[in-house]
């Protein structure tokens, strides 16, 4: 019978129960053929001899812990690594070499590669079994803790995965059915604590799902009714003049808020008034970073929030609306990061690239971030092509691009609560080495292994406007097998592909056409159309659409057979600089719908009243809109249109008019704008 604990292990588990130097040097002997070895088994009892010496004994019901190395060093040594290593490579081999008369009972046999890939269930551990690996005192302290609540988010796969939401730990199942072998981002000391939660937890997630939000919430939370009404009155305020006549008052006012929710633990709405205080200043300063579209979104999902927080909903777990104790600035020790992909968003007047990153140990994602103000549209200065910004030195000679597609090495820093990675001062403090694109190290739930696991996720999360504000929070790198029939979406100006896993289950890859990426752009369709077949990683930021999935590309992996390369679909690569719609040989398809032009003129008349104020808007805009809305078969929104344009048609009929009434439906207006974005 094989040792499947020893074949479940994988080099990144290795690397967590021992260092990856370690790793990689047993790795390096194995691959130079020398030393060899010799095995010998006896039931569950491994002995390998080695060339140079060396002798490891692997004893029957033990773990890789409790191997014996005749190297006389303490602990994991590189021998044991290197014997774990080998005897995976010979189990790998065994069904080439094995005769076609002869069968293996695949429940006391599975091959490696099922171990790596099948989908378990570490609910199934029962409580005898937390008992018989921790103390009981232990587990009955952890049934307690369970009991007062959690938020966890679960993946089921091949190591599945509990990452905690509100306490910042994230454990990881090893081993099919060993609960020896688990790894948490915790001290070694409150592994009776966690891998119980975790294990409960499973239990509650129903069989048939890959993945899940579990919240076990019993208390209720406070809800502070006096702060949440002064921050209305100073969003009334906003509604009423509008950025362009508020003044200094207003932004102090808003800046004790902040603090007020921070204090009360409310940490998403202040990250809110965070960045509408910052749209402000950059309104105020005449800055091109200034987004109308930014102020709508910040505002609408304010509305959202308080109004979750007031009516202490429990269909959405409040520490998600919230914000939770993880949600805090937090300092970073150092560690190896690896650089998953380049992210471009392009407003009217500004860019900004995001440079996002995988921590190696905890799994978690960051992202280093970059605004760039486009120059005056009244000089003869043309904005600069994304692939040039995207050059940026960030820290020591590293630029954007570099960090991205790289691992990057630091000695310190400091994650926000949104995500955003701050690099340490100093050259010594930071480093990057290429990568090899093995993303299969990469770690759950950023890294997914099909669709339906992904699609298993989305549809237990709540709307994004009621979820943690990282910048992070729906980006994902999924394992696919092929892209397959590119197009180009003449209507929505982007690039269409159709990504397969190898469940045979399908995603729509999405990526939008601009005049600062011509060159990018370019490239991407044709490396789509020609090497579509050796896709074999996307990662991007992931939309439920309808009962489909859409995939916004940061980055492409390919495999040719002998080497993997990363594909930042904002570099050129060596694309040419044509329009691709002037492309004859890329098939193209769709209209541009009137739903989409509607919601265009929706979202820019609401910017445009939160910069001139609700007395400023026009009451033939609003009727118009309802009109068309009402064609288009909406109910609630053209009802809150058609109250507006009645409020504000009353005002030559009245000298008395005040805009109470007015900014009362422009906030439903605010609200039902920031859900249509879903």
């Amino acid at each position: 019978m094989p040792r499947t604990d020893l074949l479940a292990l994988t080099a990144d588990d290795l690397a967590a129960i021992t260092n990856r130097g370690t790793v990689k040097r047993a790795q390096k002997e194995l691959d130079s053929d020398s030393p060899t070895c010799e095995l010998v088994e006896e039931a569950d009892a491994l002995t390998f001899t080695w060339s140079d010496g060396i002798t490891c004994q692997f004893p029957a019901g033990k773990t890789i812990q409790e191997a014996i190395c005749s190297s006389g060093s303490l602990g994991v040594t590189r021998h044991i690594i290197r014997s774990i290593l080998a005897y995976q490579r010979l189990a790998a081999a065994e069904p080439e070499s094995q005769s076609p008369d002869e069968s293996v009972d695949s429940a006391e046999a599975p091959p490696a590669a099922n171990l790596l890939t099948a989908p378990w269930n570490p609910g199934t551990f029962t409580d005898d079994d937390l008992i018989a690996q921790f103390r009981k005192t232990a587990i009955t302290k952890a049934r307690k803790k369970f009991g007062e609540g959690i938020l966890v988010e679960l993946t089921r796969g091949a190591k599945p995965t509990a990452r905690f939401l509100d306490q910042a730990c994230t454990v990881r199942f090893l081993v099919p059915g060993d609960l020896r072998y688990v790894h948490a981002d915790c001290a070694e000391s409150l592994l009776p604590t966690w891998v119980p939660l975790a294990v409960w937890a499973f239990r509650e997630l129903p069989e048939d799902q890959l993945a899940g939000l579990i919240s076990i919430q019993n208390a209720d939370l406070p809800i502070p009714t006096e702060l949440l009404a002064k921050l209305d009155d100073i969003l009334l305020q906003l509604y009423g003049e509008g950025l362009s006549n508020l003044g200094s008052s207003w932004s102090a006012r808003l800046m004790r808020s902040e603090a007020q929710l921070r204090s009360a633990g409310l940490v998403w709405p202040a990250e809110l008034v965070t960045d509408l205080l910052q749209q402000h200043q950059l309104y105020q300063q005449h800055d091109a970073r200034f987004e109308p579209q930014a102020v709508l979104n910040l505002v609408g999902e304010l509305i959202a929030r308080t109004r979750a927080i007031r009516r202490a909903t429990k269909a959405v777990p409040q520490p998600l609306i919230r914000g939770s104790k993880s949600d805090r600035p937090t300092e970073i020790a150092g560690g190896r990061m690896i650089g998953v992909g380049l992210g471009v968003q392009a407003g009217k007047h500004h860019a900004t690239l995001c440079a996002y990153l995988q921590d190696a140990e905890s799994g978690g994602v960051v992202a280093v971030e970059r605004t760039f103000a486009d120059p005056d549209p009244d000089s003869d200065e043309a904005p600069r092509s994304f692939s040039d910004l995207a050059e940026t030195i960030v820290s020591r000679g590293t630029s954007l691009a570099s960090l991205a597609s790289s691992q990057l090495l630091i000695k310190s820093g400091k994650r926000t609560p949104s995500g955003v990675l701050v690099l340490p001062r100093g050259a010594s403090n930071v480093s990057t080495n290429p990568q090899s694109f093995q993303w299969e190290q990469l770690k759950p739930p950023f890294a997914v292994e099909s669709f339906a696991q992904l699609t298993a996720r989305f549809d237990s999360l709540p709307p994004s406007y009621l979820r943690p504000r990282r910048r992070t929070e729906n980006l994902h790198a999924i394992n696919v097998v092929a892209a397959e029939e590119v197009t180009f979406d003449t209507a929505h100006q982007r690039l269409r592909a159709e990504l397969r896993d190898a469940n045979e289950d399908t995603a729509q890859l999405v990526y939008p056409f601009h005049t600062r990426d011509r060159a990018g752009f370019d490239a991407l369709f044709e490396t789509l159309q020609r090497q579509g077949d050796q896709v074999r990683f996307v990662c991007g930021h992931v939309h439920s659409v309808g009962r489909s999935l859409e995939i916004h590309p940061i980055c492409l992996v390919l495999d040719d057979g002998d080497r993997r390369v990363g594909v930042l679909p904002s570099l050129p690569n060596g694309g040419s600089n044509r329009d691709p719609s002037e492309s004859a040989d890329k098939p193209t398809t769709g209209e541009r719908s009137v739903l989409d032009e509607f919601l265009e003129e929706f979202h820019s008349s609401l910017s445009d009243m939160l910069v001139t104020g609700v007395a400023s808007s026009d009451a033939r805009t609003w009727n118009d809109l309802s009109d068309a809305g009402r064609q288009l078969g909406f109910t609630r929104l053209t009802t809150a249109m058609s109250e507006l344009a009645e409020t504000l048609a009353a005002r030559s009929n009245r000298l008395d008019w005040e805009d109470t009434a007015a900014t009362r439906h422009a906030r439903e207006l605010f609200l039902l704008a920031r859900i249509a974005m879903e």
